[in-house]
């Protein structure tokens, strides 16, 4: 079985002419080492999978294979547009993983019916167990809880990670589904949807904080006192990985309100890679913020303003 739990997203450090830089990604696994998360995804969204040629993802993951010993579970991202590339890539990455989490887009229009026959094949014949990576702000695919249901009950597909941020949809899956693996793709969501069933977060803001985000967490899952004390570490982190125009408490609750609306409100995300680098950078892990070209870099203001909130955090740390 799978651990349940926060797999924060790595992001991939590049040095500055844009070539992977693996020393950074050693420093960035040993800071998420050290935390009691369960694991790591590697090449997820915000590790910049879609920028990267598969020499490079393939660089990526055995690197952090042979770095992290198995001393920590590695969910390795998939994006591809047929089965055959989603097979071949599994099965490259079958000795260096644990799981994959699966994004599979659409070049050509295909009907759902297509789309469920091709990833039916890739459950067939891939050797590692699959999440099915639900992000149609990415895809532009927005399926019914029917239609997920039809995909998380195919053989080998052992759960979700929901990106469309919409509780009504993690209640109808996790009612038809109780025990598939249901991972919310943000941290802040998981109040409501853990008392549902579901299994943890694969996130950005644990990319920032794995610690806080894990106590947040065990102390919902077992309803420890603490909870808002938690929830508001990891709303301090928010507008680093949203918006840095708003303050977290007031995107918590804009939040709050459009992922509890009964259709999905949230229809478009921005790239905050840059912003989130720039914040390990920081908290003393030597990366460079670089980002692969066209994704936005951080601009001078956009650095000041990521580096007070990390002060801020670390200040309210060592106070505590």
């Amino acid at each position: 079985m799978m651990k349940k739990g926060i797999y924060p997203v790595v992001h991939t450090p590049l040095d500055e002419n844009e070539n992977l830089d693996l020393q950074g990604l050693k420093a960035c696994l040993e800071y998420y080492n050290q935390s009691d998360i369960p694991g790591v995804t590697l090449l997820g969204s915000g590790g910049e999978l879609p920028y990267l040629s598969d020499s490079e993802q393939y660089a990526v993951i055995e690197s952090a294979y042979h770095y992290l010993n198995h001393n920590k579970v590695i969910i390795a991202g998939i994006h591809a547009h047929s089965s055959k590339q989603a097979i071949d890539k599994i099965t490259s990455y079958t000795p260096y993983v644990d799981y994959v989490l699966l994004l599979l887009s659409d070049y050509y229009h295909s009907s759902f019916a297509e789309y469920l026959h091709a990833l039916k094949q890739i459950a067939q014949h891939a050797s590692k167990p699959i999440l099915f990576y639900y992000f149609p702000q990415i895809t532009g695919r927005f399926f019914s809880v029917k239609q997920l249901v039809a995909i998380l009950d195919i053989d080998n597909i052992i759960g979700i990670k929901d990106s469309s941020l919409h509780i009504p949809t993690a209640r109808g899956v996790l009612s038809c589904l109780p025990e598939t693996l249901y991972f919310s793709g943000l941290s802040l969501a998981l109040e409501p949807v853990i008392k549902m069933g579901a299994a943890g977060a694969i996130c950005p803001i644990a990319s920032v904080s794995p610690q806080q985000a894990q106590d947040y967490y065990n102390a919902i899952e077992y309803n420890v006192a603490g909870i808002k004390k938690c929830r508001d570490k990891l709303i301090d982190v928010l507008p680093i990985i949203n918006s840095l125009q708003l303050a977290g408490n007031t995107q918590y609750w804009v939040l709050k309100l459009l992922t509890s609306f009964p259709v999905p409100l949230v229809k478009n995300v921005s790239s905050s890679h840059a912003k989130i680098k720039h914040a390990l950078n920081v908290m003393g892990i030597p990366i460079n913020t670089k980002v692969r070209t066209p994704l936005p870099s951080l601009t001078s203001e956009e650095a000041e303003q990521v580096t007070s909130i990390v002060n801020g955090l670390q200040a309210k740390q060592y106070r505590n």
